[in-house]
This record gives structure tokens, C-alpha cells and sequence, in this order.
């Protein structure tokens, strides 16, 4: 209870009054202002978690109408390989993300399509379409970049094979090892030439993720190690990655994900760990910038083949982490991962 004097011109607070409220204010305000943050965060990484959610069902639902799952290269049975000029695995989900008429209004035979696609009712050009669906508000990076769209989440291509053209050696960094007594290292290549399979060789049985080209694209069947177990899609920044993911949502050569690089691997510039070797830089530094990375503390959330979504740690055990990228290497993965 605050102590009044009474003075001619009425009653108020004396001078050490006004200083003790003020002070009690600016502390509530201290201890409050960490408690509302987290809860926004958590708001946000909600958010993410139903993209994802929403991403896993229409991965689910193109595969009950094509019997396999989307290609990242253009329409299935695509004769060509000319990314530029088709469509991501999220262009050929539009129709399953209630975005019907925008698929519509794409021309897949003529080259620079859908990347050029002008939009129904002066909607301007595809590759400006924002949709909520494929940002995380977390992630307040993720706006236009150079005049493209872009998308927090990419499907997983696997254990891929990646080099680096600025002497990026991965294996430095995650070591080398022998996990499942086939003769190979993690990587079977080792070296700077760092992977499992590879995505441009034309080789069904050595593509190891659920998002693959269009000639040898994933089907249930080829999940062998279960759904539950094998990543489909995960969380990624694209300004953490200039070569690639920044060509934005809609542009073949735009989402070449894969579980290669450790989780939230430090590519992103103006961030700690950015530019401190080869291997924290967002352009050429293949073997680690074509990671999966959230804004989310301690980790990234992924979406896997049988629709949950889970959050992984990025100090999850790396083999465990490959294990769960590789739809078909044989590895049995703890529950607790």
C-alpha cells in the first residue's frame, strides 16, 4: 500500500514512490518479456509443425493418384532432366494444397514452365507466389530473395552424394566410419566427394531419399527400412543456401535437400559460425549447405513417411541421422531418436 501525503494542491506520490512503481514495472516487464517470446515461438513453431503436417498429407494423397510420389524435376515421365525449365516436387503438390487453379494455368510442355507461369486473374508470375503453407514464421528471412519466392521445407533426397567446389571436405567434420558392415564408409565415397548414392545418375536402386527425379521416382514398396523410420520432408532456410534452395519454391534446380550435412549446420551469413572455414559458407559448399535448417532452437522438425511430424536435435547421433534419411540402407534406428 502506497503511502499518500496530503499537500495544498491535493493528493499524489512523493518522488521515491513513483522511482519503487517504476522499478517494480521494469522488473515484471524483465521477467515477462522471455515468457512471451517463448510462447509466440512456440506459436510459431506450430505453425511450421502444421505446414509440414499439411505437406505430408498432400505427399500421401498425390501418391494415391499416381501410385508414387512426386518428382523434382518436372511431370512424371519427364523425358528431360532440364530443371530450369520444369517444376519442384511442391509445384506438382499445388493441386493437393488447394492451389488447383494455379496448377491449372501451367503449360509443362513448353520450356520455362512453371517457373514463367503468369497467373490466372492478373496473379503475375508463379515465381512470386507466396504461400503460407510452404513458410515458417519462424524463419523472418524467408520473404522474396532476388525477386523469388521462397519455401521453408523441401522433401529429402537422401544420403546423397555431394562435393564442393570451394575444398569443403565433410568428412572433417563428421569423421568416417564403417555403420553397417558393407565395406564403405558413411559416405561411400569419403573424401570431398561426400555420399551414399547420388541424384544425377540414372539408377533407381542407388536413389536413397523419398523425393527423386522423375525417371525413378519413390513408391511405398521402395521404403524398405518403414515409413515411421525414413524422413519425407524436412525444414530448410534458403538464405543459408545462395546456390540452391534460394532459387526459390517453384524452379527444378531449386530443392535438392538431403540429410548429407548435420542438422542446422552453420551456412547462414550475419550468423554465428558463418565464413570460418570452406565448409560455413552459403554458396559452392555443397557437402553442407544443402542441409535442413530451422530457426527453432536445438534442432529442425521433419515430416516422415507415415505423416508424423517429429523434431530432431541437431546434436542427433549422425549415423542415426543418415540412418533416418536412407529409405532402403538396412540400418535399425532406435525409437528414441
Amino acid at each position: 500500500m502506497f503511502l499518500f501525503i496530503k499537500r495544498r494542491g491535493g493528493w499524489g506520490f512523493t518522488l521515491i514512490e513513483l522511482l519503487v512503481v517504476i522499478a517494480i514495472i521494469a522488473v515484471l516487464v524483465a521477467l515477462l518479456l522471455p515468457a512471451v517470446q517463448q510462447a509466440r515461438e512456440s506459436a510459431r513453431r506450430s505453425q511450421c509443425k502444421n505446414n509440414l503436417k499439411q505437406l505430408g498429407l498432400a505427399m500421401h494423397n498425390y501418391n494415391s493418384t499416381h501410385n508414387v510420389f512426386p518428382p523434382n524435376d518436372g511431370i512424371l515421365g519427364s523425358p528431360t532432366w532440364d530443371t530450369n525449365g520444369k517444376g519442384t516436387h511442391l509445384v506438382m503438390l499445388l493441386p493437393y494444397l488447394d492451389q488447383a487453379p494455379v496448377y491449372n494455368a501451367i503449360n509443362f510442355t513448353n520450356l520455362g514452365e512453371p517457373y514463367n507461369t503468369t497467373l490466372p486473374n492478373g496473379g503475375g508470375l508463379l515465381r512470386v507466389l507466396s504461400l503460407q503453407v510452404l513458410t515458417c514464421p519462424s524463419d523472418n528471412r524467408a520473404a522474396l530473395i532476388n525477386g523469388v519466392a521462397q519455401t521453408n521445407y523441401a522433401g529429402n533426397t537422401g544420403s546423397t552424394w555431394l562435393q564442393s567446389a570451394n575444398g569443403c571436405n565433410l568428412s572433417t567434420i563428421v569423421g568416417t566410419g564403417d555403420t553397417n558392415g558393407d565395406g564403405e564408409d558413411w559416405f561411400g565415397n569419403g573424401g570431398t566427394n561426400i555420399g551414399n548414392v547420388r541424384t544425377d545418375i540414372a539408377d533407381p536402386a542407388s536413389c536413397s531419399g523419398m523425393v527423386a527425379r522423375s525417371a525413378w521416382c519413390c513408391k511405398f514398396a521402395d521404403v524398405r527400412d518403414g515409413t515411421s523410420n525414413t524422413i519425407m520432408m524436412g525444414e530448410i532456410r534458403p538464405i543459408c543456401s545462395g546456390d540452391f534452395n534460394s532459387n526459390g519454391w517453384v524452379r527444378g534446380d531449386s530443392l535438392w535437400n538431403c540429410v548429407t550435412p548435420p542438422i542446422n549446420f552453420p551456412t547462414c551469413p550475419g550468423e554465428p559460425g558463418f565464413g570460418v572455414s570452406p565448409c560455413t559458407q552459403n554458396t559452392l559448399a555443397w557437402n553442407t549447405e544443402m542441409g535442413f535448417k530451422s530457426r527453432h532452437v536445438g534442432g529442425a522438425q521433419f515430416v516422415f513417411g507415415d505423416g508424423s511430424v517429429k523434431m530432431l536435435s541437431q546434436n542427433i547421433n549422425y549415423p542415426t541421422y543418415q540412418a533416418l534419411g536412407d529409405r532402403q540402407d538396412g540400418r535399425v534406428v532406435a525409437n528414441d531418436f
